[in-house]
């Protein structure tokens, strides 16, 4: 009597078994334990420089006095900037804009003349002086004040702070919660950063009030948030 062979689909079925269960080993090998958290953390300073857009404008009907009486002024105002040691690099007078006004008159809307405007933006590294600044400006005949930020100059440097922060409160919580559950903390698998450099909250710092100035540059806050993947031990 012949012994018994297994068939060609035992054969087959059993060769899949194995494949899948060769797989599923590797798998588990190369992807350890892990655990994902976020870490966020805030950095503030009070701002050290204040950028700021002036305008010049003349209305009426002769355009070439009203561009001549812009000029003028425009011309001046910057001397005096610079005598006021304001970095001409950090001044920026751009084109000459004109632009007809219009008025409405029992229903109708007629034009009135013309506007003629120069627009003049500047960031002022001595934030102390932004209300000396200001008072000039009025005085030499710009119209309109506007755009006004308080800034950090170093926004980077605070930025790096505030990650430094926000890793270390994410790796606090994943040795806190590896400790739960006897664990311990392994090594960095990924890190994620979901923020990037920017004020995000501006607040009103009572401190930095002058009792000269009108004026209060508050303290701004930059927010940094990451996720991190640890293994697990």
């Amino acid at each position: 009597m012949k012994p018994l062979l297994p068939t060609r689909n035992f054969i087959f079925a059993t060769a899949l078994a194995l494949i899948a269960s060769a797989s599923f080993t590797a798998h588990a090998q190369t992807t350890p334990d892990q655990i994902r958290v976020t870490g966020a953390a805030s950095a503030s300073a009070v701002p050290d420089q204040v950028s700021l857009q002036f305008s010049i404008e003349q209305r009426g009907d002769k355009l070439s006095a009203m561009k001549d009486q812009v000029d003028q002024a425009t011309q001046k105002l910057l001397r005096d900037l610079v005598k006021r040691d304001v970095p001409e690099r950090n001044i920026r007078s751009y084109q000459l804009q004109v632009y007809p006004q219009y008025q409405n008159d029992d229903g109708q809307t007629k034009q009135d003349g013309f506007v003629v405007m120069r627009e003049i933006s500047i960031t002022l590294p001595d934030i102390e002086q932004y209300d000396q600044i200001v008072d000039l400006a009025l005085a030499q005949g710009v119209t309109r004040v506007s755009q006004v930020r308080f800034e950090v100059s170093n926004q980077k440097d605070l930025y790096q702070r505030a990650l430094a922060d926000a890793y270390a409160a994410a790796r606090d919580k994943a040795t806190q919660l590896a400790g739960v559950a006897d664990r311990e903390l392994g090594s960095v698998l990924e890190i994620t950063e979901q923020s990037y450099p920017r004020p995000v909250v501006f607040h009103m710092a009572e401190a930095r009030m002058d009792a000269k100035s009108a004026s209060m540059p508050g303290e701004q806050q930059i927010e940094a948030r990451l996720e991190i993947v640890f293994s697990l031990k």
